[in-house]
């Protein structure tokens, strides 16, 4: 009688287990190209790159957009509609969490991270 509550325990966990996976296609968000999320529009992943030197950030009372560019020189236009991190504009790159919009034409992040390695280098004496 107790191996059978048991064995019904287990497949139940196992059930479960698969449900939550399958049903949820945000539960990973692998680094993808920029061409593999324009590609893939409403698929939630995470892009990393630079910001463009060359455009500003756009500040708007929904959020701030910006542009990103990635290892091979693609340009991707992102929006954020949160607060804009610390030290933004000085960043070595971003990390940008959401999914591409076809209609917009403009990656909707709904998180952006700043790595500033630099920071956190011992200064030279």
């Amino acid at each position: 009688m107790i191996n059978k509550k048991i064995l019904v325990f287990i497949v139940g966990l196992i059930l479960l287990i698969a449900a939550i996976l399958s049903l949820s296609d945000d539960l990973f968000s692998p680094y993808v190209s920029f061409e593999y999320a324009e590609k893939h529009p409403g698929k939630y992943v995470q892009v990393i790159g630079k910001r463009a030197a060359d455009s500003e950030v756009i500040h708007t009372s929904a959020g701030f957009s910006f542009t990103m560019i990635d290892e091979a020189g693609s340009r991707l236009k992102a929006f954020h509609n949160g607060v804009k991190p610390q030290n933004f504009e000085h960043t070595e790159q971003i990390v940008a969490l959401g999914k591409y919009s076809a209609d917009k034409q403009i990656f909707e992040a709904d998180k952006v991270l700043v790595k500033c390695p630099s920071k956190y280098e011992k200064e030279n004496k």
